[in-house]
């Protein structure tokens, strides 16, 4: 192995590789908000870096001796991401839950 190869190898790390990986996606197009890394691997001579990009998921290779992009992969996420937050969930059902215990209370007492 040559000196440079070394050199490049102990350069790259999961935090560069990320960043070669959103630089690569951003010049396809997508804006690196919408960017969401979820995985770096090293898998025998070549990085794999998994990105959330909008509803879809992008897998980057990185070449460990050049740090070169070698292919990418976009597929469409298999989660499925209900729209609403937990929290908005408890404060809709905690609304629902009064709402109907004011019914049985009014019913209980005639007014209804």
């Amino acid at each position: 192995m040559s000196s440079d190869s070394d050199t490049a190898r102990r350069r790259l790390d999961a935090e560069r590789v990320t960043w070669l990986a959103q630089g690569f996606l951003n010049r396809l197009g997508y804006k690196r908000a919408e960017l969401r890394p979820t995985k770096v691997s090293l898998e025998g001579e070549k990085y794999l870096v998994e990105v959330n990009v909008q509803k879809r998921t992008a897998t980057v290779q990185v070449d460990l001796a050049t740090g070169e992009i070698k292919g990418f992969q976009i597929e469409e996420s298999e989660e499925w991401n209900f729209p609403l937050s937990k929290s908005m969930m408890l404060l809709i059902g905690g609304g629902v839950g009064i709402v109907v215990a004011a019914l049985v209370i009014l019913k209980l007492t005639g007014m209804l």
